[in-house]
């Protein structure tokens, strides 16, 4: 399974679940949205992170970094977000015109790659689900009961 295709399942829950998506990017096609650091003012893409998936329902709002396979560097990067206000004024920017009280960041990967490694790093991040190979969502640490 692809991270393409991670991507797209997850946007099909999403969208049937009347999320309404924010922005997506698929692998290397640039149609993210870039996050910059808030002391990068004068260089162009220094330190940016493009999130793969931000979707907002009911006052929620979901960050995910999607991958064909477990990568404890994503986990990190995403941790990063959770714990540092290093991107606060890109989200604030971003997320301006919706209604949102609490963001939630994860990964997500196809549900056959979880292993050892993921589940030791699953403490980084708020969240981690699994895509199965027909295409369905899983949340495999959902510690905050979040669903689609």
């Amino acid at each position: 399974m692809t991270e393409e295709q991670v991507t797209k399942a997850i946007l099909n829950i999403l969208i049937k679940n009347e999320w309404k998506i924010v922005a997506y990017d698929f692998p290397q096609s640039g149609s993210g949205r870039m996050l910059r650091p808030n002391d990068n003012i004068s260089e162009k893409n220094k330190g940016g992170i493009v999130p793969d998936i931000v979707a907002v329902k009911n006052g929620l709002c979901l960050f995910f970094e999607n991958k064909d396979r477990v990568v404890i560097n994503d986990f990190k990067k995403v941790s990063a977000l959770i714990n540092d206000n290093q991107y606060s004024n890109a989200i604030s920017a971003l997320l301006s015109g919706y209604n949102v009280d609490k963001i939630y960041y994860g990964v997500a990967f196809p549900s056959s790659k979880w292993n050892r490694k993921a589940e030791t790093n699953a403490v980084l991040v708020d969240f981690i689900v699994g895509v199965t190979a027909d295409m369905k969502i899983d949340f495999i640490y959902n510690p905050n009961k979040l669903c689609a």
